[in-house]
């Protein structure tokens, strides 16, 4: 007992966090956040069983095509209640519970593909590296918009959307974007509506 005392209120969970809903400070909070969550989550039996399925490809970037698949594919895109809703906050689920479910948003899918990434690369290093991406609004350029996962490899560069440090985009809720795809390249709708996964 005067242990919880002690270290009641203390977690890795912001404080202004209620049943699973977090309201973050900044946009730059809220990506840094699910960075750190996605590590945490790579550590679970769970994602590193996920991973091992991975494991047989031995070419960093094949691995990584495969992962950016099984997320986008496996895991339908479901917008946030909360945001939906025009609600402050947002609600989030570990890794595990996204797979087990098979749904989410942006956050929730990039945060499953960059923890099994992680946890891959764990199991069996290829030098493959993983991390959240934000996206903000290009008119609106403090506008926090979306979530995308963002990835290195070896031999990287040579996919032309790479930046100049060779980290390449990981779209992972639009139907059929590939890794590295521009996202605005992806065939539309008939009504010019994106197509999401």
């Amino acid at each position: 007992m005067a242990y919880q005392q002690k270290h009641e209120g203390q977690s890795r969970i912001p404080r202004n966090v209620g049943n699973r809903v977090i309201d973050f400070r900044s946009d730059a909070d809220k990506a840094s956040w699910l960075d750190a969550a996605s590590s945490l989550d790579s550590l679970r039996v769970g994602i590193q069983g996920v991973a091992r399925r991975f494991l047989r490809e031995r070419d960093p970037e094949l691995r990584t095509r495969a992962i950016h698949r099984f997320v986008r594919d496996s895991i339908r895109y479901e917008q946030d209640y909360r945001v939906s809703t025009g609600q402050r906050g947002e609600e989030f689920a570990d890794a595990e519970t996204i797979i087990r479910r098979g749904y989410d948003d942006c956050d929730g899918k990039s945060r499953v593909f960059v923890a099994i990434m992680r946890a891959a690369e764990k199991a069996l290093p290829l030098g493959a590296y993983a991390r959240i991406r934000p996206v903000f609004a290009v008119d609106h350029p403090l506008q926090f918009v979306h979530v995308q996962g963002e990835v290195l490899f070896p031999g990287s560069r040579r996919i032309a959307t790479a930046d100049d440090e060779g980290w390449v985009i990981a779209e992972l809720i639009l139907k059929g974007c590939e890794l590295g795809q521009n996202p605005d390249s992806v065939p539309r709708g008939p009504r010019g509506e994106r197509v999401l996964a």
